[in-house]
Formats: C-alpha cells, sequence, structure tokens
C-alpha cells in the first residue's frame, strides 16, 4: 500500500489522493457505525428510525447519551456502542493520520541517507 523504504517520495498529488482514499474509508466505517447503531436501537429501544439514527450519530460523535434507554437490553447495548465508539474514535484518527506520519518518516529517512 505504501512505498517501501528504498522508493522515492510519492507526489503531493498522490499523497492528496491516498489522504482522500483514507477520509473515504472512516466516513464509510462511521455510516456502517451508525446503521449498525440505529439497527441496534430500533431492536432493543423500539425508537423510531429518525431517533435511532439521531441516537446512534451522537454517540459516535463522543457527545452521549440524548435520552436513557428504558430496557436492560438497551442499557446494555449503549454501554457496548459506547465502548465501540470509542474505539471508532482511535481507529478513525489512526487511519487518517497514517499516510501523514508514513510521509515523515520516510521524508527522514532519506534524508538521512543523504
Amino acid at each position: 500500500m505504501y512505498e517501501k523504504i528504498s522508493d522515492r517520495l510519492i507526489s503531493s498529488e498522490r499523497f492528496i489522493w491516498r489522504l482522500c482514499k483514507h477520509a473515504l474509508y472512516v466516513v464509510l466505517l462511521l455510516a456502517t457505525s451508525v446503521i449498525v447503531g440505529a439497527l441496534g436501537f430500533l431492536a432493543f429501544e423500539n425508537y423510531t428510525l429518525e431517533d435511532a439514527m439521531l441516537h446512534s450519530a451522537h454517540i459516535l460523535a463522543g457527545l452521549g447519551l440524548i435520552q436513557l434507554p428504558e430496557t436492560y437490553a438497551g442499557r446494555v447495548f449503549v454501554a457496548l456502542f459506547g465502548l465501540y465508539a470509542s474505539l471508532f474514535f482511535l481507529a478513525a484518527f489512526s487511519v487518517i493520520f497514517a499516510p501523514v506520519v508514513h510521509r515523515i518518516v520516510h521524508k527522514l529517512h532519506l534524508d538521512a541517507e543523504t
């Protein structure tokens, strides 16, 4: 996926394209996560689709709950989905910044060779 240590640094245009690709991966994962969260709220709390999507997006954004779940299953789901949301944030951050960190390290390595 990335260039090897012996390869030259890629052009700025290709680097921007790589950043866009990584951002697209995060957006697709976010959309999938919102859908999974909404399905959980639909199944466990009998929310409407709009409310389920709103609650799911709110949790994934790190803003917390809008309304406390009424059922035990809903509370367990919210707890697990909240843990997933924390991991999602870390994964999204890593995926978006991986090309930047790689480019910096690759450039430093090329500078050290010359």
